[in-house]
């Protein structure tokens, strides 16, 4: 498996990871009966908490594909120089 897609894959399992547990986080946040209004909790964490991780998680994938590119290309086996 290349270097290039073992990150694209490690970097979607993190993202659905992310991104999927919030109905999970959701669900275990206990809600007050009233339903007209929506507490600070939810706000925090749809509004505030991804966009860290989301921003780390794509800073670390453009530095591995930088980092892969940037790297000696091995030789593909039966093609020309």
């Amino acid at each position: 498996m290349s270097r290039q897609l073992r990150a694209a894959l490690v970097t979607t399992a993190l993202l659905a990871t992310l991104l999927g547990l919030l109905p999970v986080l959701l669900r275990i946040l206990p809600l007050p009966d009233a339903a007209s209004h929506v507490p600070l909790a939810v706000w925090l964490l749809l509004g505030v908490a991804p966009y860290p991780a989301l921003l780390a998680i794509g800073a670390w994938y453009v530095h591995r594909a930088e980092c892969n590119e940037a790297g000696p290309a091995a030789p593909v086996p039966g093609e020309r120089p």
